[in-house]
């Protein structure tokens, strides 16, 4: 096969490769689903609405260690003297009615009696010696420190949505709710290969001209962050038969093949030649910096089983480490969060004012790296001073990428400018 027309068109604007791509995958979606337990849960992707099973709280409780009354027996008077039925603590309900006039001691969380409707702490009271009669240090106000039943949570309401990353709190909620198991959709199945004669791996000796392979590590520990199955196709040179019979065989593995390197317009930049003769190149070249070398397409899968008919995705990152990570966290996330159930959302942009004068050319969007901080009238963003795509540095000091639009030019100090905080996935 060839490549597109498409692909030898102009850079695409960012927004529009990312929504490219996702409507190109979209109508292949063919998501699978298991029933897990919450121990097995975490960072894994809610393949179906939860609605709550009960009431939470299950039982109206108080909210404070005190003692539980009656606010319609409270009276004017200050000497006002309440005897001490009964206790209920939490676990241990109290039995029985409680008298007009009377109260019980209550800890926090314990059930309060139907016929009651107010706490008072134990801080505004004063027991006698024989702690059997309490009085209050000041008036209740009604129904304070009580936790109605179904305050929170109605039986059949909406908890969490389909689509939603179960976190150490959204498994704590469902735990809340005796839910035990969980349908999550399974994980997506990555795998990643670097390219590149001069690349060696971490411990093996340099020779002149050759770099160690930092983005295959990179990309492995975020993907993995992420909640994929990551495989590590490990490191292919730049031979097109070589990397034209690793990616027959990852298509039988895996439903995504991430690439660095060789995606550029070198002459022994083989993934997008050998892409057109697998499968098909939808489109390279993205107008942004740091990542222009970016390729999207996809493979026949490899093998007999159900899902041969569906595509395995490839992503051709660029070779530079920043670039890389960049186009990772631009336009190879989003595309991951679709394959996993997930919603995709716009980044989040904080407006901030330029510290000082950036040089820009008009043409493609330029990703910046700086530092911000809270100044007088909101953030003000600062370049980290390193700001070559080589130098992951760069973003390691970094807290953000300053989004400098296309078809902006230099910016002035003091202007405004759109800050991207650094994402979680990279701390």
């Amino acid at each position: 096969m060839t490549e597109t027309k498409t692909a030898k068109q102009a850079m695409l604007p960012l927004a529009d490769a990312v929504e490219r791509l996702l409507a190109t995958i979209s109508p292949q979606l063919q998501l699978q689903a298991e029933t897990i337990s919450l121990g097995a849960a975490l960072d894994r992707t809610l393949a179906a609405d939860v609605v709550s099973p009960l009431a939470v709280p299950l039982a109206t409780n108080s909210a404070m260690d005190g003692y539980a009354l009656r606010f319609a027996d409270v009276t004017n008077d200050p000497a006002q003297h309440w005897p001490v039925v009964g206790q209920s603590l939490a676990g241990h309900p109290f039995s029985g009615e409680v008298p007009p006039g009377c109260c019980i001691r209550i800890t926090t969380g314990a059930v309060v009696p139907a016929e009651l409707d107010t706490v008072v702490m134990q801080e505004d009271t004063q027991l006698d010696s024989g702690h059997n009669t309490l009085e209050l240090k000041r008036r209740p106000v009604a129904g304070q420190h009580i936790r109605l039943r179904g305050s929170e949570l109605e039986p059949g309401q909406l908890v969490l949505q389909k689509g939603t990353v179960l976190g150490p709190l959204q498994l704590g909620l469902l735990a809340t709710l005796g839910i035990a198991k969980v349908p999550v959709f399974l994980p997506v199945r990555v795998g990643v290969l670097s390219s590149g004669d001069e690349l060696k791996q971490p411990g093996e000796t340099l020779r002149p001209g050759d770099l160690f392979d930092s983005n295959r590590i990179m990309l492995l520990s975020v993907l993995q962050r992420f909640g994929c199955a990551v495989t590590d196709l490990g490191w292919v040179a730049d031979d097109p038969q070589a990397l034209r019979t690793l990616l027959q065989q990852a298509a039988a593995q895996v439903d995504v093949i991430v690439t660095s390197g060789g995606v550029s317009v070198g002459d022994a930049d083989y993934t997008r030649q050998v892409l057109a003769e697998l499968g098909q190149m939808d489109f390279w070249q993205v107008a942004i910096k740091p990542g222009k070398p970016f390729a999207f397409g996809w493979l026949a899968r490899q093998g007999s089983s159900a899902a041969a008919t569906t595509p395995v995705w490839l992503f051709g990152l660029p070779g530079n480490p920043v670039s890389a990570a960049v186009t990772c966290e631009q336009l190879l996330l989003p595309a991951l969060k679709l394959l996993s159930g997930q919603p995709v959302t716009a980044a989040q942009l904080w407006p901030a004012r330029a510290a000082v004068a950036l040089k820009k050319k008009p043409g493609r969007l330029d990703m910046q790296r700086v530092s911000f901080r809270v100044g007088a009238d909101g953030l003000v963003a600062e370049p980290v001073g390193l700001d070559s795509s080589g130098m992951l540095t760069s973003l390691l000091h970094a807290d953000a990428l300053l989004q400098l639009e296309q078809a902006r030019g230099d910016v002035a100090a003091g202007e405004t400018v759109l800050l991207q905080p650094k994402s979680h996935w990279w701390l």
